[in-house]
């Protein structure tokens, strides 16, 4: 069968996707007087380090008319990319021919102007987020420095601003740092770039708002909420306001009050309302309100409930009810925690991985959020993440995981989480994959971002689990320093436990040796990483893999695919879309492990056409997924999470991504639709190839992540051939379905008949006594030889191994034997040598 006859019989569909590059801008603060500081007035220009202060940029009178323009919240790659100074960095390998860039320090400025009324005002100048490291001045005036991509900072302005329509304003001068090259100096500081999905640049810019913020001697600091539910569904929401003082008198702080509102704010409600006086507040700048909610409305995964939300009005007034500051804080009544897992030792497993929302069990089924949209902050858009968390959502997803590869997201991602009901798991700071740095002052700064980033997050009632590092234990085992990252990421849910409850993981995954031996902090079946079907060429079969999971959770799970056919036009040059060229491998696709999923899972490398090719990675990354998530969720309650590596990834790639760079849904997205339906019929089967006169078997599970209960219903068994003709039949009834459960309901038993090398379908569909169907899924197995499939796979993985090993383990050259000859090819109108295992190159249309 061709692979076009296989994707129409696996009838998979894609939907085009696409966002335009526009700025990501957040809501304005609520306070009395705020000037945004985001949009296009804004210029930059590059210069060797230290050049920027000699040539006297920071001075008032400075003449920057030469400058490029830029736009914040951004990035300094696509400013240049705007001004023509470099080609799109995603495009071919114009990557490298940025790297120029790295080595300047990057000075952003803006004027602007303040009204007359704001004199006399206490002014602060809030940047929410600067990547990484800057020094600020503003009108000539140092203002000071900040290092630390996760933490807000600001400055006392009063003093340098000048006010009025006086012409030209006020100058503020950011100076960014030459980005780092050696992730281990700013770990916790700055996420990791360098991951095995992206090469070549360090990002670097203002990637969050900044405000000139205006008040009469107070301000609201912080509100943050928590709640408790009662027995009778009623809540009592404490309410901890923090206040910072400046300029109050005694009189204004002994009769000003603050003042609390709090009503539905997706849903009609009533209002409830408290106050307290100034006079109350701690030393420092703390005072607690609470208000007691009868029939609280819950915040609710998706798939549990109604993801309900509260808003908080807060108030500050003074002795004579002047208003003095506002703030608005949108929350959800929840309550998480987490229990054991039933069937494991604690020795096997250390930690409780169910998490439990409002009393009620909660299975993850996850995706790793490979985000930002894209690395380059400045090509970002409100429209690109509404569409990625919708899509997720559409996945039937219910968790996203925010690893330690990736930064926190900005506001807009959160506030969609908490509008679809979708929870996050966080990992606070990054510290990918490498050990942590002894030094007493790194340790500090690391803790103190990652209380900044929680107080950030931590009212957002998505937020239900926090991790502190990702692959902790994965780097080079110097003598020590594992015992010093698992104390540092210990002692790091102590140094965040003051400003949150949320249950704390220390790292992922917590089966590595050195944890369970040396720590004491995990154990083997607590939670594993399961990417073996990439790393090792896929030399195991995906269902002898599997099978041997046993673990409470998984963190990770991943394999890869090609992005679509149209999507692979965009930023691959025409010359080299197909047979691949080198910007393939630029762009992370190990071609060697396609041409082995293929062929374990389609019985065939279809290396044929570009079309086929992409097709058929897809759908074996889909197939495994599949196949993995579904052994997971028939194990609950023993394990209770799974997360996908990655739903998306943040630039063009051939990696993790079910949903590629360009917001098309890959077609292994449906299979992880249907794997991840909250309702599963489920089959469980050994193998995925069955002789002909082989009696094919297998065990057909209900799994229900639901928290309601069904009826007697009817499950539909039907086995198939490639072109619909039915092959079997059979038809059983399920008296009902329990909320919370996974229960093998029905074997399948059928005589494999036809010849080899074909497909055959098994599909399932479960119907409601009405005849309405809760839930179908269908699994396209091969007609085949298990046991020669295995060792095929096997003598692939050690010849394709054996291939790399002659180079660097992620270096692409391998596929490319004239790459070192590229310039003469060019210059003789050829193409590249073709890729190994792919048809011979053509001569490029435009060499």
């Amino acid at each position: 069968m061709t692979i076009a006859g296989l994707i129409r019989y696996f009838a998979l569909a894609t939907t085009v996707l696409v966002a335009g590059p526009r700025l990501l801008h957040a809501e304005s603060s609520d306070g009395p007087w705020t000037l945004d500081l985001s949009g296009q007035q804004w210029q930059m220009e590059g210069v060797l380090p230290g050049q920027g202060q000699r040539e006297g940029f920071p001075s008032i009178g400075y003449s920057s008319f030469n400058w490029n323009g830029a736009e914040v919240p951004g990035d300094v790659y696509t400013d240049l990319w705007r001004a023509g100074e470099i080609d799109d960095p995603h495009y071919g390998r114009n990557g490298m021919k940025a790297k120029w860039a790295m080595s300047r320090e990057w000075w952003y400025r803006r004027s602007f102007k303040v009204p007359e009324s704001v004199k006399g005002k206490e002014v602060r100048l809030v940047f929410e987020g600067v990547d990484y490291a800057c020094d600020v001045w503003l009108n000539g005036q140092y203002l000071g420095r900040h290092e630390g991509m996760f933490s807000p900072f600001e400055f006392e302005v009063s003093a340098q601003l000048i006010f009025g329509p006086a012409r030209g304003g006020n100058a503020l001068m950011v100076r960014l740092d030459p980005p780092p090259r050696a992730y281990q100096r700013v770990q916790g500081l700055k996420f990791g770039w360098m991951g095995d999905y992206w090469r070549t640049l360090s990002p670097m810019g203002i990637w969050k708002p900044v405000r000139l913020i205006a008040s009469a001697g107070v301000h609201i600091a912080d509100v943050f909420p928590t709640s408790k539910i009662n027995p009778d569904r009623s809540a009592k929401v404490n309410i901890q306001v923090t206040l910072n003082r400046s300029k109050l008198s005694a009189a204004a702080i002994n009769g000003g009050r603050v003042r609390v509102e709090v009503r539905g704010g997706n849903f009609e409600s009533k209002t409830y309302t408290t106050e307290q006086g100034l006079a109350t507040l701690s030393t420092d700048g703390m005072l607690g309100l609470e208000v007691s909610i009868s029939d609280a409305k819950l915040w609710w995964p998706w798939d549990m409930g109604k993801p309900n939300l509260y808003v908080i009005e807060t108030t500050v007034s003074d002795d004579s009810g002047n208003l003095l500051d506002r703030k608005r804080t949108r929350f959800g009544i929840r309550e998480i925690r987490r229990e054991r897992n039933p069937g494991y030792t604690e020795a096997e497993v250390k930690l409780p991985w169910t998490m439990v929302i409002n009393g009620r069990n909660a299975f993850l089924r996850s995706a790793a959020w490979g985000g930002p949209p894209d690395i380059f902050y400045g090509r970002n858009s409100p429209e690109k993440y509404q569409k990625l968390v919708q899509l997720a959502k559409d996945a039937n997803i219910n968790n996203l995981r925010i690893f330690g590869w990736h930064p926190t997201e900005v506001d807009h991602f959160y506030d969609l989480c908490d509008e679809l009901g979708i929870t996050v798991w966080q990992d606070l700071i990054p510290l990918s994959s490498e050990n942590v740095r002894e030094d007493p002052l790194f340790r500090t700064a690391a803790y103190a971002e990652a209380v900044a980033a929680i107080k950030t997050l931590r009212s957002h009632p998505s937020l239900i689990l926090i991790e502190g590092g990702e692959e902790s234990f994965y780097s080079y085992p110097i003598p020590g320093s594992l015992e010093y990252t698992g104390k540092f990421l210990v002692d790091l849910e102590q140094a965040i436990r003051p400003y949150t409850d949320l249950p704390y993981i220390p790292t992922s995954p917590l089966n590595h040796p050195a944890i369970i031996q040396k720590m004491g902090i995990g154990g083997p079946k607590d939670s594993a990483h399961t990417h073996a079907a990439f790393y090792a060429f896929g030399a195991k079969l995906i269902e002898d893999d599997v099978a041997g999971w046993d673990y409470a959770a998984i963190p990770e799970f991943g394999v890869t695919s090609a992005p679509n056919v149209e999507s692979i036009r965009k930023f691959i040059p025409p010359a080299e879309v197909w047979p691949p060229g080198p910007s393939w491998g630029y762009h992370w696709a190990d071609l060697d492990v396609f041409r082995a999923l293929n062929f374990q899972i389609l019985g065939d490398e279809h290396t044929g056409s570009l079309e086929d090719f992409v097709a058929a990675t897809q759908i074996a990354q889909g197939t495994i997924f599949q196949y993995g998530i579904e052994h997971m969720r028939r194990r609950k309650p023993k394990s209770t999470a799974i997360s996908i590596c990655h739903l998306m990834t943040f630039s063009p790639d051939f990696k993790w991504g079910i949903v590629d760079y360009f917001q098309q849904p890959k077609r292994s997205y449906e299979f992880v639709q249907r794997a991840y339906q909250p309702l599963l019929v489920s089959l469980a089967h050994a193998k995925r190839r069955w002789l002909p006169g082989e009696n094919f078997t297998g065990q057909i599970w209900i799994v229900n992540d639901l928290i309601k209960e069904f009826g007697a219903t009817t499950l539909r068994v039907e086995i198939s051939s490639p072109d619909g003709k039915m092959l079997y039949q059979q038809t059983h009834s399920v008296a009902g379905i329990a909320a919370d459960s996974a229960v093998a309901v029905a074997p399948v038993e059928w005589l494999v008949d036809g010849k080899l090398g074909d497909f055959f379908r098994v599909a399932l569909t479960l119907r409601d006594a009405n005849g309405k169907t809760l839930s179908a899924n269908h699994y396209d197995l091969l007609r085949g030889d298990q046991d020669l499939a295995r060792r095929e796979c096997k003598e692939r993985a050690e010849r394709f191994s054996a291939n790399r090993e002659r180079y660097a383990p992620a270096d692409y050259y391998r596929y490319f034997p004239g790459l070192s000859g590229e310039s003469r090819f060019r210059q003789m109108g050829e193409s590249f040598p073709a890729a190994t295992g792919f048809p011979a190159a053509r001569t490029p249309s435009n060499p």
